[in-house]
C-alpha cells in the first residue's frame, strides 16, 4: 500500500487546480485578445457614427450574423440563419480541419450586411447595438458559468478518486491473473471464427471494400482507421499465438497495409492541408496529419516486429499515389522520420491530426509507433521525446481529475468534448506507461462496475456511440471495457463484458465467421479483445514475440479459409508447433513449411502419428494432412 500510495502523491494529476497548462492558457489568452480587439473594431464605426454601412459590417464582426441586426426588417431573420451556419461551420472546422470554413461564414456575414446597406441613406435599425451587445455577454456568461460548473465537478471528481484510489489499486493488482507463458496458448473455434471476420475483409484486393463501412474519410468512420484496427487485430493474433504463421496471414497484413496507399483512402489530405493550414503540398507525411503516420507507421512497425520482414525499410515502398504524375514516395523511415520532426517542432510536443486539432489518441499511437521503431532499429526517438511528451500531456491535456482531454486546438488553446473514456485511455497508454494506464484502469473499474445480487456489473454512460459509422450503440464501451480487462488481467470482468456483447448485439455466424451488429471497426476491435490476455498489447510492442520464432521453421503455404491455424510456434528456432483446424469441413490440404535447415532429416508428426521426412536444398517440405477437428502437427529435426 505504501507504493501505491507514494505513487498518488507523487503525481502531477489528481493534484492539479486547473485544467489548462501553461501553454494552453497562453494561447487561450492570446484567442481572448484577438476577439476583444476584432470585437472594438466591430464597434468604431457605431462609436464614431460612422456610415451605415460600415456600422452594420462591423456589428457582423462583433456577433456572427449581427450585422442583419443593423439592416432591421426582414433581414433580420437572416442572423440566426447566419448564426446557425456559423455554428455548422465549426462543426465543418472540427470534422475536417477547413478553418476557413467559420472564417468565410462570419467574415462573409459582416460584409453581406453591409453590401445590404450601400448606397443606402436608411440609418441602422437602432436596437441593433444594444442586441448584439446582449448576445455577446449572453454568450460569455454562459461559458464562464459552464466552465465553473465543469470546474467544480472536476474538483469533486478529484477528491472522489484521491480516496479511493489507493484501494482500488490494491485491489486490481490483487486479481490480475498471470501473464501467459509465450508458446503455450492457441486459439479456440469461437476465437479462429470470429477472427475470420478480420481475414474475410482483410484478404479482398486492393481497392475493393466489401464489408466495410463507407461514409467519409475525415473522421472516425475513415477506410484507413478500420485498415488500421484489422492490421492491429491480425498483428496481435501473429505475436501472440501464430508468430510462425506467415503464408495469408501475411498476406493479408501486406494488403492492408498497401490499401492505404491509394488515393481514395489518404485523398483527404491534400484538401486538408490547402483549406485548415493552407499549404498546397500534398505530401500526407510532412506537417500535421498524426492521424494517418502515427496509426499507420504502427501498424507497419507490428507487422515488421512479427515477421522480420524489411520491405517497408527500402526506399518508396510506401508510395502514396496521388494521381499518374505525382506520388510521394516513403518508407517506414521516412514516415517514423515525419513524426518525430513534427514533435520537436510543435509547441504542444503532441501535434495535429486535422490542420489544428491535436487528438491525444493519435499521438497516443504515434508514441507507441516509435517504442516499436527504436526496438527494430536501435535508435532511442521513444526516450528522447518520452519526458518532454509526459510533462505536455500532464500540464495541458490532463484535467485535475486525472482524466485525459482528448481534443484541443492547437491554435485557440481551446480544449473541445470528445469521446476518449479512462478505460480507453489505460488500454491505449499501457505500452507507453503501465503505471499511468494502471491508474486510469482503476477509475475506469471503479467507477463503471458494481456487484447486484453476487454478480459483477457494468455501468455504462447513458449514451453511446458508435464512432466506426456514427450510431447510437453501446458496443465500443462494452468493447473497450472487455480489451482493457484483458491487458490488465481481469478477466472476470472481460468475461461479464463478453457475455454484455453477445447478450445485448446480434451476433450472426456466416460462412463460418462471426460478426457482431456494430461498425467494421468494433468488429475487428472485439475480435482482438477476445484473444488478448494480461499485457499482451504492451508486450506485442514493447518485446514483440521471442527469438526463437523469428528463427524457427515458418507455415507459409496454406488455404484460406480451409485451413485455420490456431497455433505456430517455435520453441527452440528449430522445431515447429501447429494447431489446426479446417474451415470448409474436413478433408485433406496441403501445408507447406520453409525455414527449415537443408537437406536434414526431420520428424513430421500429425495427432501423434509419425513420419520421417527430408527437407531440401532449400530448407522447404510440402506435405498433405487430413483435418478433422482439432490436429496437431509437429516437426521437429531428428537426433
Amino acid at each position: 500500500m505504501s507504493a501505491i500510495n507514494e505513487m498518488l502523491h507523487s503525481s502531477p494529476r489528481l493534484t492539479k487546480t486547473t485544467n489548462d497548462g501553461p501553454l494552453s492558457k497562453s494561447r487561450l489568452r492570446r484567442t481572448s485578445i484577438f476577439f476583444i480587439v476584432l470585437g472594438l473594431i466591430g464597434l468604431t464605426p457605431t462609436l464614431l457614427n460612422l456610415s451605415s454601412v460600415l456600422q452594420a459590417a462591423g456589428l457582423g464582426l462583433v456577433f456572427p450574423g449581427a450585422g442583419f441586426l443593423s439592416v432591421g426588417g426582414w433581414a433580420i431573420l437572416l442572423m440566426p440563419l447566419t448564426y446557425a451556419l456559423y455554428m455548422l461551420s465549426l462543426f465543418v472546422w472540427f470534422g475536417t480541419g477547413a478553418i476557413i470554413a467559420p472564417v468565410i461564414v462570419w467574415a462573409g456575414s459582416a460584409i453581406w450586411a453591409g453590401s445590404m446597406l450601400s448606397g443606402s441613406s436608411d440609418a441602422n435599425w437602432a436596437p441593433a447595438l444594444y442586441i448584439t451587445l446582449a448576445l455577446v455577454v449572453f454568450r460569455e456568461t454562459r461559458k464562464i458559468t459552464k466552465g465553473r460548473k465543469q470546474l467544480a465537478d472536476n474538483f469533486k471528481r478529484q477528491a472522489e478518486r484521491k480516496k479511493y484510489l489507493p484501494q482500488t489499486l490494491t485491489e486490481i493488482k490483487a486479481r490480475a491473473s498471470d501473464e501467459p507463458t509465450p508458446g503455450t496458448r492457441e486459439l479456440t473455434e469461437e476465437q479462429l471464427a470470429n477472427l475470420r471476420y478480420s481475414f474475410d475483409r482483410a484478404l479482398q484486393p486492393i481497392g475493393q471494400y466489401q464489408g466495410f463501412n463507407k461514409i467519409d474519410q475525415f473522421q472516425t468512420a475513415s477506410l484507413r482507421y478500420q485498415f488500421n484496427g484489422l492490421g492491429y487485430c491480425l498483428s496481435t493474433m501473429q505475436c501472440h499465438y501464430t508468430p510462425n504463421f506467415h503464408g495469408y496471414l501475411n498476406d493479408a497484413q501486406q494488403t492492408l497495409i498497401a490499401q492505404v496507399l491509394e488515393r481514395q483512402i489518404w485523398g483527404y489530405w491534400p484538401l486538408e492541408n490547402m483549406w485548415g493550414n493552407f499549404n498546397f503540398n500534398f505530401n500526407p507525411a510532412v506537417k500535421d496529419n498524426i492521424m494517418l503516420t502515427g496509426f499507420y507507421c504502427l501498424q507497419i512497425g507490428l507487422y515488421m516486429s512479427n515477421t522480420g520482414d524489411r520491405r517497408y525499410t527500402e526506399p518508396g515502398s510506401l508510395t502514396f499515389k496521388y494521381s499518374k504524375n505525382r506520388e510521394y514516395k516513403h518508407s517506414i523511415h521516412t514516415l517514423i522520420q515525419s513524426i518525430v520532426d513534427n514533435q520537436r517542432e510543435q509547441a504542444f510536443c503532441l501535434y495535429p491530426c486535422e490542420p489544428n486539432w491535436v487528438y491525444t489518441p493519435c499521438n497516443f499511437m504515434a508514441m507507441k509507433a516509435l517504442a516499436v521503431y527504436d526496438r527494430l532499429f536501435g535508435t532511442t526517438h521513444f526516450n528522447d521525446i518520452y519526458d518532454q511528451f509526459v510533462n505536455k500531456l500532464d500540464t495541458e491535456f490532463t484535467q485535475l481529475d486525472g482524466s485525459v482531454m482528448a481534443l484541443r486546438s492547437n491554435l485557440t488553446g481551446f480544449a473541445i468534448p470528445f469521446p476518449f473514456a479512462d478505460e480507453g485511455r489505460s488500454f491505449f497508454f499501457n505500452p507507453i506507461n503501465h503505471d499511468r494506464a494502471l491508474e486510469a484502469w482503476a477509475f475506469a473499474r471503479e467507477e463503471m462496475t458494481y456487484t447486484e445480487n453476487g454478480k459483477l456489473k457494468i455501468r455504462l454512460p447513458e449514451k453511446g456511440i458508435d464512432m466506426g459509422n456514427y450510431t447510437k450503440s453501446q458496443a465500443a464501451n462494452i468493447q473497450n471495457v472487455m480489451a482493457a480487462a484483458r491487458e490488465f488481467g481481469d478477466d472476470e470482468l472481460a468475461d461479464v463484458a463478453l457475455e454484455m456483447l453477445d447478450a445485448e448485439f446480434r451476433k450472426e455466424t456466416s460462412d463460418g465467421s462471426i460478426e457482431y451488429k456494430c461498425s467494421n471497426s468494433n468488429n475487428a476491435n472485439i475480435a482482438r479483445a477476445r484473444i488478448l490476455r494480461r499485457n499482451d498489447w504492451r508486450n506485442a510492442i514493447t518485446q514483440g514475440p521471442s527469438e526463437t520464432t523469428l528463427k524457427g521453421p515458418i507455415l507459409t503455404d496454406v488455404s484460406y479459409p480451409e485451413v485455420l491455424v490456431a497455433k505456430a510456434y517455435s520453441h527452440t528456432s528449430n522445431d515447429l508447433d501447429l494447431v489446426l483446424y479446417p474451415g470448409n469441413g474436413a478433408g485433406e490440404h496441403p501445408l507447406t513449411v520453409e525455414r527449415l535447415k537443408p537437406n536434414t532429416p526431420y520428424t513430421f508428426s500429425v495427432n501423434g502419428t509419425e513420419k520421417n521426412i527430408q527437407a531440401c536444398d532449400s530448407g522447404k517440405i510440402t506435405e498433405s494432412i487430413q483435418l478433422d477437428g482439432r490436429t496437431a502437427v509437429t516437426v521437429t529435426p531428428q537426433v
